[in-house]
């Protein structure tokens, strides 16, 4: 076959570019396809952020499974067939699933076989969102969907979040009134609200732009001054930092960067009088449970409608400056790299300045004690303390130096958190993806997190570098939205909200595709090449199906396990304990090795007044995880009903030597 046939046969599983596609059949099976691409991350984005994010086990393995049952149907229909592969995704792939067996295999040493096993998951379905988004984001045209669904999704969650605020009296959440200024809802944490509004005003900024619907065009700058609210209302300096640096580098990376500024800009005049009038409605800017809540909501949103409008009239007009050409100069300023060079040296100049002028009253913010929320919420934006970090940071450290080569195990940062910590202050995760990795599954761990995340941006750079014009405008925003999440991932818990993980990891799935279509198209090597490819889609079709089909099992077992731990809670709360027995004890036979079912089980046995049987549930507990100072604690009650003092203090001792400064260890506490 020669060299031009080969191409020829890449460029039929590519796709053909942007615009219409065949006729008949064809063409109605690609705006099929179209559709599905465009659907998918609206669905799981909006889905999990419904379910609170995604944090929890249940909600994150139902995800999971689902999007493993997708990928089982798109391979039994033929995908890997039509899918064009490379080593970018099988480098890919490979270290995300390279990252799922370490934590699996951790479980071996770790304090916790139940927590290694439930991180090991958790990787196993940011696996699934990878390539369920590489399968589907085959073409440019699936990826130019993809990419808009994406952005609609953050723009939806964007809008409940904004409603959960405003109109509380229809769209009542719980824990909605009272609970703080910061908007938690819809992903339950407020800094994730942050970074993913953030993330989505980049996506928008390109919608705006380069939708291939006019409608979408023109929704995406309506939907920027609530999305800009939104992220206000979290008062999240991570939420900042992430509209930054997404924003920031698509500005870096488009041609169309004037553009794209002076989108942002209208975005931002657009939702400026809603927020100035938050700041007036001190009732609603702190989020209290009053009445008056609900009329300064209806205020401040009417005053949004207008900024809207305001939006829409500018950009309007910004469009009427392009076709007729009035800013030429300026567009022509913009593309030049001598200028642009000059901009980022005066740039990094004027950021050096500004951090040597504010070292010393920064480092000592950021080191300090105090992690009290300031009495005026939108001064949090200006605060420069760490919120605890630096201490959550140096636990990680110092537990990364007790067992430097592989680590405590995957999910048990929380255990040195307890032994290691100087501040009273419950933490169960190091707010930093990467010192975590390195606490728990030490410099093999670490560094294998380094390299995942390192290999996927620099792909999505390569993607970018080779695209050109629409396809480079994508490859810019996918690439801005997957280094936002890496930047957000270094000094929060992103990681864990299965939301934020779909995010990063559909959009990694979205530019190893093209990156991978870029390589067949600059490939000439004929019958060899085109035969290997056929062997490499045939292996991806049966290796997919092997791993879909053991990861479904591997996410089935801790679904059943928190089904049945939740059944038996409920039995427990309605005095019905032998049914709660009956459901802890399924538990345990579904996943002998977890902790959970045995502290039920000694808890129901405390409760039937069996003291004996329930200290021997608890140190069959503390046997599979002997690093939990609350199963000490509990056993010491247990203990002490039953008329052991001596045992009491002793497990009394243990718990206080895993956890010293537990204020129910120090008489401060039940």
């Amino acid at each position: 076959m020669p060299a031009e046939q080969a191409l020829t046969e890449a460029r039929k599983r590519i796709g053909p570019s942007y615009g219409p596609g065949g006729d008949g059949s064809e063409a109605w099976r690609a705006r099929l396809e179209q559709g599905a691409a465009l659907i998918a991350p609206v669905l799981l984005i909006v889905g999990l952020a419904l379910a609170g994010g995604g944090f929890d086990v249940t909600a994150r393995h139902i995800a999971g499974l689902g999007v493993w049952l997708l990928i089982v149907a798109l391979l039994m229909l033929g995908a890997a067939s039509r899918a064009t592969v490379g080593r970018p995704f099988f480098w890919g792939a490979g270290l995300i699933g390279g990252l799922a067996l370490l934590s699996a295999l951790s479980s071996l040493w770790s304090g916790s076989i139940e927590l290694s096993v439930i991180e090991a998951d958790r990787v196993l379905v940011y696996l699934a969102f990878f390539l369920a988004a590489f399968l589907i984001a085959q073409t440019d045209q699936r990826r130019q969907r993809f990419g808009e669904g994406i952005a609609i999704a953050l723009a939806i969650v964007a809008l409940l979040s904004l409603g959960s605020r405003l109109l509380p009296h229809l769209l009542n959440v719980e824990n909605s009134l009272g609970s703080g200024p910061r908007t938690r809802y819809p992903l339950g944490y407020w800094n994730a609200n942050g970074v993913a509004f953030g993330i989505g005003a980049a996506m928008l900024l390109w919608m705006s732009r380069r939708s291939l619907l006019a409608s979408l065009r023109w929704l995406s700058v309506a939907a920027l001054p609530p999305l800009l609210l939104a992220l206000y209302l979290t008062y999240s300096r991570g939420g900042l930092l992430a509209l930054l640096v997404a924003c920031g580098c698509l500005l870096v990376l488009s041609h169309d960067r004037l553009w794209l500024l002076g989108t942002l800009a209208i975005g931002a005049v657009g939702a400026l009088p809603a927020v100035l009038s938050v700041q007036a409605h001190r009732s609603l800017a702190e989020n209290f449970d009053t009445s008056a809540v609900t009329g300064q909501g209806v205020t401040v949103l009417l005053i949004l409608l207008a900024g809207i409008a305001l939006a829409l009239a500018l950009f309007a007009g910004l469009r009427r400056i392009e076709r007729r050409g009035l800013a030429g100069r300026a567009v022509e300023l913009s593309r030049n790299p001598t200028v642009l060079r000059r901009i980022a040296l005066a740039l990094a100049v004027i950021g050096i300045a500004a951090a040597v002028a504010v070292a010393g009253r920064a480092w000592g913010q950021f080191t300090s004690s105090d992690v009290q929320f300031p009495n005026k919420p939108e001064s949090h934006f200006t605060q420069l303390s760490s919120a605890g970090r630096n201490e959550f940071w140096r636990v990680a450290l110092d537990a990364f130096a007790e067992k430097p080569v592989l680590g405590h195990g995957a999910g048990t940062y929380v255990f040195s958190w307890d032994q290691l910590r100087h501040i009273a202050m419950p933490v169960h995760d190091a707010h930093s993806l990467y010192l975590q990795a390195f606490a728990e599954l030490g410099v093999v761990g670490g560094v294998l997190v380094l390299v995942l995340i390192g290999f996927l941006l620099w792909t999505g750079l390569a993607a970018w570098r080779d695209a050109g014009g629409p396809r480079q405008e994508l490859q810019a925003v996918l690439f801005a939205a997957m280094l936002a999440f890496a930047v957000g991932a270094a000094i929060d818990w992103l990681w864990e909200i299965a939301a934020m993980g779909a995010i990063f990891f559909l959009a990694a799935g979205a530019v190893v595709a093209a990156r991978v279509a870029q390589l067949a198209q600059s490939r000439a090597r004929a019958e060899e090449e085109s035969e290997r490819g056929a062997q490499r889609r045939f292996g991806l079709a049966v290796t997919g199906l092997v791993v879909a089909w053991i990861a479904a099992v591997a996410l089935v077992g801790p679904l059943l396990v928190s089904r049945e731990l939740h059944a038996a809670e409920g039995a427990a709360s309605r005095g019905e304990l032998e049914s709660a027995v009956s459901h802890a004890d399924t538990a345990r036979s579904i996943e002998p090795w977890a902790s959970s079912p045995y502290v039920i089980l000694g808890l129901l046995a405390r409760e039937k007044g069996e003291f004996a049987t329930a200290s021997g549930r608890l140190a069959q507990a503390i046997h599979r995880e002997d690093r939990n100072w609350q199963l000490y604690y509990l056993r010491a009650g247990v203990e002490e009903e039953a008329g052991h003092p001596a045992a009491a203090r002793a497990q009394l001792e243990k718990a206080r030597e895993l956890n010293p400064l537990a204020p129910e260890l120090n008489g401060e506490g039940e």
